[in-house]
This record gives structure tokens, sequence and C-alpha cells, in this order.
């Protein structure tokens, strides 16, 4: 069981950093943060960081409790091993996908392309159940917007009737929010930042890794939305990035192995 001191303790700050780095590298360019940067390029950009930092703040919740759970059921030295093993599954996915990935390839642009899907999927919806769905007049299998023409005599010297169109108003902001909150809710669930946070508050002390997986989301949901005003020109190698991935999480799966062992030591003497 989890003891007092491994909950909360004045050494733990390098744990905190760690979680930093492991959510910071996890996340970055992942589908989730692409969703941010999309949404931001949209809409206003401090309700789309409310919706999507909120979204991935609960998810740490969620990480914490499951993490917690764990802890309890299990010896710490075993749960050391078994983060030590996730790491290790994904630093070879990382690196599957690094082999795999078009020397090429733009890792901005596929991820931008994947979340576009996702955001698509969503518009296409608004389209369908927005307000003024089913009010557009149909002629010649063409759309046209509805507009107002007002009485006789309203318009210009000759009594001609004026037409006005009428202005489409955008989306409130708590649309916006409640559109960015659900898409970067449900597009966390079973991520690899998600088992990799579990991971982490399963071996590590609590609340340095819940903050640090705090303050990691703050920082990439920033980074998100400032990123949406200089990112449209920019490339960045898939190959890199994987490459980047596949060493981060073989760093922590060995760090997670040197705590197994310095635990298993530790209750056998």
């Amino acid at each position: 069981m989890m003891s007092p001191h491994s909950i909360v303790g004045h050494s733990n700050f390098s744990v905190f950093l760690r979680s930093i780095v492991l959510v910071g590298i996890a996340e970055l360019f992942d589908k989730t943060w692409f969703m941010g940067l999309l949404m931001a390029l949209k809409y206003d950009k401090a309700t789309v960081f409310m919706g999507s930092f909120i979204a991935l703040f609960l998810h740490c919740f969620l990480a914490a409790a499951c993490g917690l759970a764990f802890a309890r059921l299990l010896p710490q030295h075993l749960l050391h091993y078994l983060a030590a093993g996730l790491f290790a599954l994904f630093a070879c996915l990382y690196a599957w996908d690094w082999y795999h990935a078009d020397p090429d390839g733009d890792a901005i642009a596929s991820g931008k392309e994947e979340a576009e899907d996702s955001v698509n999927i969503e518009n296409a919806q608004d389209v369908e159940d927005g307000p003024n769905a089913g009010h557009a007049h149909q002629t010649d299998d063409k759309t046209r917007p509805e507009f107002d023409v007002p009485a006789e005599g309203a318009g210009n010297k000759k009594g001609y009737g004026a037409v006005v169109l009428k202005p489409k108003s955008g989306p409130s902001k708590w649309m916006v929010f409640g559109k960015c909150f659900i898409a970067v809710f449900i597009a966390e669930w079973g991520d690899r930042t998600q088992f990799a946070m579990i991971g982490q508050h399963a071996s590590q002390p609590l609340i340095p890794v819940f903050m640090g997986s705090v303050v990691a989301f703050f920082l990439l949901t920033s980074s998100a939305v400032i990123v949406a005003y200089f990112i449209r020109n920019q490339r960045l190698s898939e190959r890199f990035v994987h490459g980047v991935g596949a060493v981060t999480f073989l760093l922590f799966s060995l760090l997670s192995l040197k705590d197994a062992l310095d635990d298993h030591a530790a209750v056998s003497s």
C-alpha cells in the first residue's frame, strides 16, 4: 500500500520534472494537440484554450484515480516493473512508427490531417443541426441563403423592395467551449499519454506526478494556441518526432526498472 511519505514528500521534485517531460513528449504533435491548434485557428483562442485544458485536466484526475487504485492493490516494486514494461512497449511502438515513417513525411501536415478528420465530422453535424438547417430555399438544385424582402416603399425611391441578407452569426463562446471540451476529452481516451500517466501515478508519488501532468498539459495547450499563429508553412520530420518518442520512453523504462530494482532490494533487506 502506498505510504503517506510516497504521496507527499520533500524530495519529489525530480518526479515532478519527470512527469512534465513524459507527458510533454507523449502529447506533443499528438492528435489531441493538433485538435487544439486547429480549433484555435478558427475560434476564439482563449475559449479554445479553456475547453481543451479543462478536458485534459479532468483526464489527470482519472489517471490519478486509476493509478492510486493500482497502487493500493499491488506492491510498489511490482508497479515499477509494470511501468517499466509499459514504457518499453511505448518505446517499441514509437520505434515501429519511426521505422515505417516516410523519410520525407511531415509530422505537422499528417497531424493536422488526422485532427481535421475529427473536427470535420463535428462541423458536418453542426451544419445538419444548426439554427439555419432546413430553412434554405432550393432553386434549380442550388441552395441560396434565406433573405428578407421589406414591404413595398421601404426600399429605394422607386418603391422597389430591398433585398437584405441575414448575416450568419457565429457560434457562441459556450458552443465553442463545449465543442473543444468534448472533442479533446474523447480524443484522449485510450491515448498513449493516458496510459503513460496511469503508469506514472501507480508507480511514483501521486501529487508530484499529478502536478507535473497538469503543468505539462497547461504548457502543451498554450503552445497549441500560440503555434496556431506560426505553423501554417512549417515542416517537421515524422521520423524525428517518432525517434524522440522512442528514445524518451526507453529512458523512462530504464528509470522505472531502476526504481523497481531499488525497491525490490529494499524489501529483501
